[in-house]
């Protein structure tokens, strides 16, 4: 059980080198391949209690993600890396190490003796128990409680969860508790939620991936915060600890609990074995090695893993912190926290690893382990009753008494929970709003997301990036800023699951934001829907036609002409077939010359995320243009529009709301390329802008409302919205793009059906400029997606549904954020 690693910078990715996400993905899809875990468990089995196979960590066996790293090792005939005789194990630990030795079976398998055994899990459970005040909360609200049945049911929080052995144990034993896991390791996460789906513990958990310093939560919202299996002191210094600590204050409500187990530092620093080495199975053997750190503080160590058929598979390095016992007392003080009992003067020894070990062999770091229980004071008074150290994004701070920062924002003291200067906690009460609240009465919402597991073409790098992070993290704290608590919401993004996930949950409504389309494929962004509707449930946004006729951008313009819409002069050129209009390369330069004129601009004839648009777009000759039709060979794009190249101002225009309920439109927003222009740049919203923090076009680009427009113009441009709308289909919302030519003459330059949802693109800008927060636009889409469910497809059994009244099961889990970052875990799953 892993802690999660750091991603401080959410606004412009690792600028301190630290391992990207798409390392950690790499390490996981490629390195080592997908295995029986990511795969639905057979109904009626008990994948808790499931060991891995050995067939299943041999399918992992592959090139260790650091092969290229390094200088002194060699590589297997397996094609793994092994590093020979290692005399410093320390210097061998890489940063991150969590990232690779908990990023696949194989942990679940080498450890699986303590981590995968039942009775283990369950006797642990058992500890928790055995305390009087942590018991009383595990009991609140449920039938066990006798005389207080209207109490509300804890909400607890698995930190480093795992795969989630423990909330599924609690989730089982206690089912009113709310549970949430959050775990850095994208594998364990996946893990965690197909056992929940197939033991139908989906109801009550909720499982998060991302960086423990970083708990995506509100302040002050749990009862309980069990930190479980030695996943503590895994950072480089004490820093990373303490900080840890100082965010589950922060999440804590006053006199909630934290329970901490971790390695007994006194009992292993003398007597840790430095060689040793254990049968795993009839055909895997490990043999491990061991380092004391030169100040006693830290225990490196190594282990090599190999088949009997195939020789050293893994060769991984992983170093703990060793507290002591008084240690540990002085960290947790020191965050902030009071030991629960202080007359024991001492904490509970754990012994349960090697006392239930059915292997009975090397248990390491599991062999002994310490229990700590503390409690957070009721009281916020910090050092002499001025300040109380805080977490905010990751950074510690000093927070006036009585005021919290959060995401950097002070709260006003009399809204967001607090009263008098004086903080209450944000449990169920404060979160739960009416049905009369809410933006719209859903009893429950499953949000859609494109997949982080895989690939993403298109996004920077093809892969996901912190700032898509971000952007789902604001996006989940908008939404419960409107009302909807996290047991309310559920997060369907493996899309290998999708199917299945959502025909178990046939009465719930869908924020469709799955925008890079079905396995991230934005050719299949349509299927999405379409298989909402073969399954009958009400989603948001517009349906497969809709989004199949603006994929196509050739179809837009020629569609929208016909109807009156302006649109750029424009031929088409498809490079393995000739047209009548367009024979070849030779050809499209003559049909621009004679029909469009240079500057012309070349964008593919289908596609999303601006894919293919760059500066380099416009071009202003021949030689340009034959350049850039090679450059978009290379990538595959061979079908293009040439367009005029319209040089005048660009305006958008967003409207939600459909023809049954009326619409409402955004003030016109215009794109100040005024400092673009500044340094030569041709002023384009193209992949940068939308993609690449590091270029000008992301940092230098910006909105404003639209200038010089007249009232007659923006009412014309309304009208075609509406026209555009009403002819493809657009559902609940959607964006329009125009772009003025030399002489102001506004023509349409695309149709954005299911927009950019982000907080930081231009429907949330538009937002801005109608006085309007972005919790408060999101808000105006489920409203307007309500309405035309109740008013266009209605029926009472689908809106009864809907409010609750009917059946409905769900897959309960928050989003995966990143593979190393976390659900608190940037600026852009779609900037524009």
């Amino acid at each position: 059980m892993s802690p999660p690693s750091p991603l401080r910078h959410w606004h412009g990715g690792n600028r301190d080198g630290t391992t990207t996400m798409e390392t950690l993905r790499k390490s996981t899809q490629h390195a080592y391949p997908r295995t029986v875990a990511h795969t639905q468990p057979r109904a009626g089995s008990t994948p808790s209690s499931t060991p891995v196979s050995q067939a299943t960590v041999s399918q992992t066996a592959g090139v260790h993600p650091s092969k290229a790293a390094v200088p002194n090792g060699y590589t297997t005939s397996t094609g793994a890396v092994c590093h020979g005789r290692v005399s410093d194990l320390g210097a061998m630990v890489p940063k991150q190490w969590w990232q690779t030795v908990f990023a696949d079976a194989m942990y679940l398998k080498t450890d699986g003796d303590v981590v995968e055994d039942a009775e283990i899990t369950k006797e642990e459970v058992g500890l928790l128990e055995s305390d009087p005040a942590i018991m009383n909360i595990f009991v609140r609200g449920g039938s066990a409680e006798k005389g207080t049945a209207s109490a509300r049911p804890a909400r607890v929080l698995d930190l480093c969860c795992g795969q989630g052995r423990h909330s599924l144990h609690l989730a089982q034993k206690y089912p009113h508790l709310l549970l949430h896991g959050h775990d850095q390791s994208a594998y364990l996460i996946s893990v965690a939620q197909e056992r929940a789906v197939a033991q139908k513990m989906t109801a009550k958990t909720v499982f998060t991936v991302g960086d423990c310093r970083e708990i995506p939560y509100a302040d002050e919202l749990f009862d309980l915060v069990i930190i479980m299996g030695n996943s503590f002191g895994y950072f480089a210094d004490e820093t990373g600890d303490r900080t840890v600590l100082t965010e589950v204050l922060r999440v804590l409500a006053p006199g909630g609990r934290l329970v901490l187990d971790l390695t007994d530092g006194d009992y292993m620093r003398n007597n840790f074995a430095e060689r040793s080495w254990e049968w795993i199975d009839n055909t895997t053997f490990v043999c491990r090695e061991r380092q004391l750190s030169k100040d006693g503080l830290r225990l490196s160590s190594r282990e090599v893993v190999s088949l009997t058929t195939k020789g050293v598979i893994r060769d991984q390095f992983y170093q703990e912190r060793l507290y002591g016992r008084q240690d540990v007392h002085e960290i947790v003080k020191f965050a902030g926290f009071e030991v629960a009992d202080p007359r024991q003067g001492d904490v509970t020894s754990v012994t349960l690893g090697k006392d239930l070990s059915k292997r009975k062999e090397d248990l390491g770091m599991m062999e002994q382990r310490v229990l700590v229980t503390a409690f957070k004071p009721i009281s916020r008074d910090g050092p002499n009753d001025k300040t109380v150290q805080m977490v905010s994004n990751g950074v510690a701070k000093n927070v006036p008494n009585g005021i919290v920062k959060i995401n950097g924002t002070p709260i006003n003291p009399s809204t967001k929970g607090f009263s008098n200067g004086v903080s209450v906690p944000l449990g169920l009460e404060t979160l739960a709003k009416t049905a009369s609240d809410l933006p719209a009465p859903f009893s429950h919402i499953t949000v859609l997301l494109g997949d982080p597991s895989k690939p993403c073409v298109g996004k920077l790098n093809d892969t996901w990036n912190p700032e898509d992070i971000e952007t789902r993290r604001k996006l989940f704290t908008a939404l419960h800023e409107l009302g909807y608590p996290p047991e309310r919401i559920s997060v369907l993004d493996r899309h290998e699951t999708f199917i299945q996930q959502l025909s178990s949950m046939p009465s719930t409504f869908v924020l469709n934001l799955c925008d890079e389309g079905f396995d991230n494929d934005a050719l299949k962004e349509l299927h999405v829907p379409a298989l909402l509707d073969m399954l009958r449930i009400p989603y948001s946004g517009a349906g497969p036609n809709c989004l199949a006729y603006c994929y196509d951008k050739g179809l837009v313009n020629r569609t929208a002409a016909s109807i009156g819409v302006p649109t750029p002069r424009e031929a088409f050129y498809f490079s393995d077939t000739a047209t009548p209009a367009v024979q070849d390369l030779a050809n499209l330069h003559e049909v621009i010359c004679r029909d469009i004129g240079y500057p012309a601009f070349i964008k593919p004839v289908r596609g999303d995320n601006s894919l293919g648009i760059t500066a380099r777009s416009i071009v202003k000759d021949r030689t340009q243009l034959e350049a850039y039709m090679a450059e978009l060979a290379s990538q595959g794009i061979r079908d293009v529009i040439v367009q005029e190249y319209l040089q005048g101002a660009e305006y958008g225009l967003g409207m939600i709301g459909n023809r049954s309920s009326g619409f409402h439109f955004f003030p016109v927003l215009e794109v100040d390329y005024s400092r673009i222009t500044h340094q030569d740049l041709p002023p384009i919203l193209g992949f940068e802008s939308k993609w690449d923090p590091t270029s000008p076009y992301w940092t230098d680009v910006s909105y404003k409302p639209a200038e010089g427009l007249s009232t007659t113009q923006v009412e014309q441009i309304q009208e075609w919205c509406v026209a555009l709308s009403e002819r493809f289909g657009c559902r609940d919302y959607a964006r329009f793009d125009f772009r003025a030519d030399s002489d102001g003459n506004v023509k349409l330059l695309e149709v954005n059906p299911n927009p950019g949802w982000c907080w930081d693109g231009k429907l949330a800008y538009m937002g801005r400029f109608d006085g309007l927060d972005y919790k408060e636009v999101i808000g105006m889409l489920l409203a307007a997606s309500w309405k035309r469910i109740k008013t266009d497809e209605g029926g009472d059994v689908v809106v009864q549904k809907l409010l609750g009244r009917g059946e409905r099961q769900s897959v309960h889990h928050l989003p995966i954020l990143a593979p190393g970052a976390d659900a608190d875990t940037a600026a852009n799953t779609d900037r524009a």
